[in-house]
C-alpha cells in the first residue's frame, strides 16, 4: 500500500492487489453476502474504483467456501493488518520526521 496526502496532511491510502482492507459497509443488494467488519486481501481493482476481495481464510473460517466479494467501492474499505486490525496511518508530519516505517509514499500533495 502507498499513502498519499491531502493538502491539511491527512493520509489516504492507495490500494493494491495483495493488500489487506477491512469492510467499512455491508454489502449492497437485497441479500448481502459481505458484512462489515469482515476482512480479506485485494484481489483486483477495476478503472472504475472498484475492489475484488477474497475473504474465506481472512475473516472466515478455514474450510468454508471461497467468498470474492466484487465490484466493492474502494471508499467502502479501510487497510488493516493481518489479524482485520484498522492500520493507523502515518500524518504528515510524522511521515516528513521518518516515524512512519512500513509505508511507501507518493510525494504530498501541498
Amino acid at each position: 500500500m502507498k499513502i498519499d496526502f491531502r493538502a491539511d496532511g491527512r493520509p489516504i491510502p492507495i490500494l493494491e492487489v495483495g493488500d489487506l482492507v477491512r469492510l467499512t459497509r455491508d454489502e449492497a443488494g437485497p441479500s448481502p453476502t459481505a458484512h462489515s467488519g469482515e476482512w480479506g486481501k485485494i484481489r483486483s481493482i477495476s478503472d472504475k474504483g472498484t475492489l475484488d476481495i477474497l475473504l474465506a481464510g481472512y475473516s472466515r473460517p478455514c474450510g468454508v467456501a471461497l467468498a470474492l466479494v466484487s465490484d466493492f467501492p474502494a471508499t467502502n474499505v479501510i487497510p488493516c493488518d493481518h489479524r482485520g486490525v484498522a492500520l493507523e496511518l502515518p500524518k504528515w508530519e510524522n511521515w516528513r520526521r521518518g516515524e512512519a516505517s512500513g509505508f511507501s509514499s507518493r510525494k504530498g500533495r501541498g
